[in-house]
């Protein structure tokens, strides 16, 4: 029995060395397998999440442009209307010149303290009673120097009119071209935005790992 017990001594380590071959084959090979699989997952995260970074950046930036975009047209229509409102002003002190209405006051003239003081003279000389008396004199006198006075104002006031119309198209037409820049990096961003949408929605979807 003595061979017996000495197969039985060799038999035993040779089973445990193979059986630890087996075990270290096994966990490699398992590495390996998962190994790609937990590579492309990490990739397909990095560029998800790219594309959702870039879509958040790209809302933020649209959103941002959407308030700019609204303010420069209130300042637009603010500067329009302003404009609009000088050049009617300016159209009436074109009639009281041209029809020598001096002694009209609309309502952007009582303001123009001088131009009422003058006004109140010329109305003063056309009320009093026709005579022949000094006052009277003066009275047409003082008059007729208001109404050369009250014409220069005038014109100067519709000059400054002038000149204030011209300064707001100017800046009506910056604010144009702002807009419009504004408009067309509005557009684009929209369209880019619109893109990355379309690709993500039409890219295969990774298959979940188990």
């Amino acid at each position: 029995m003595s061979w017996l017990r000495h197969h039985i001594a060799w038999v035993w380590p040779a089973a445990l060395v193979v059986g630890l071959a087996l075990v270290v084959i096994i966990r490699v090979g398992s590495g390996w397998a998962d190994r790609p699989m937990a590579s492309l997952a990490s990739e397909t995260d990095g560029v998800v999440s790219g594309e959702s970074d870039g879509l958040v950046a790209a809302a933020r930036r649209i959103r941002a442009l959407q308030s700019q975009s609204a303010a420069t047209r209130q300042q637009l229509a603010a500067l329009q209307n302003d404009s609009s409102t000088k050049r009617q002003q300016a159209a009436t002190l074109d009639t009281m010149l041209a029809s020598d209405r001096l002694a009209d006051c609309p309502d952007f003239l009582r303001r123009q303290t001088t131009v009422r003081a003058l006004q109140n003279i010329i109305r003063e000389a056309a009320d009093a009673t026709p005579s022949e008396s000094p006052d009277q004199s003066r009275l047409n006198t003082a008059a007729a120097v208001a109404r050369e006075r009250l014409r220069t104002k005038l014109e100067a006031v519709r000059s400054q009119l002038a000149d204030e119309v011209d300064d707001l198209e100017t800046q009506a037409i910056t604010l144009r071209q702002q807009l419009q820049l504004q408009t067309a990096e509005l557009e684009r961003l929209q369209r880019q935005a619109q893109r990355q949408l379309h690709g993500r929605a039409s890219s295969p979807h990774p298959r979940p790992v188990c």
